[in-house]
């Protein structure tokens, strides 16, 4: 089933150079924007007092996911769907090695992370960030660097973070003197 996925998805990929442009920016780029359109949003919507906190957050998700992320990919050692299958179109090569392994997908955890923590503090806003999340999980399948099951591997981390991110800051907020 998840290389059936995969193949449907990645069989769009090198056929429409618009379709490929607005993956690879979805994948490559919209990742890096995230926490500046996070910072932007909360400082025009006057929500500057809660920019340190909501950053602490991000920081304590992304050590989170990184390291648990880090330690699944060891155990687990899958490689990316391109190196598997002759099939699959591989249409980025952005900041990624070969010798990375597929599961569970980086980009889809530490996106999901991000709008998971706004999604607590602010519903709306981060229900946009949970469907940018998801468009950029969906373009790592679309562009060949991960299976569809890395992509809900990277969401359950991150849910599983940012549930422990979220216990630990509000835990040290309610003892803080």
């Amino acid at each position: 089933m998840d290389y059936i996925i995969l193949k449907y998805i990645n069989s769009f990929a090198g056929k429409f150079l618009w379709l490929d442009m607005i993956g690879i920016i979805i994948t490559d780029f919209l990742i890096l924007f995230m926490p500046l359109i996070i910072f932007l949003v909360y400082f025009l919507f006057n929500k500057k007092r809660k920019i340190l906190y909501i950053f602490l957050k991000f920081m304590l998700g992304f050590v989170l996911v990184m390291s648990f992320g880090y330690l699944i990919s060891q155990i687990i050692a899958r490689p990316r769907p391109f190196l598997v299958y002759s099939e699959i179109y591989q249409l980025t090569k952005f900041k990624m090695l070969v010798q990375d392994f597929s599961f569970p997908s980086h980009h889809t955890a530490n996106s999901f992370i991000m709008a998971i923590i706004v999604f607590y503090d602010w519903k709306r806003f981060g229900s946009i960030l949970l469907v940018f999340a998801f468009l950029i999980g969906v373009s790592r399948v679309f562009v060949g660097v991960h299976y569809p099951t890395d992509v809900l591997g990277g969401i359950v981390l991150s849910i599983i973070c940012a549930l422990l991110t979220n216990h630990l800051l509000s835990q040290r907020v309610k003892t803080s003197p």
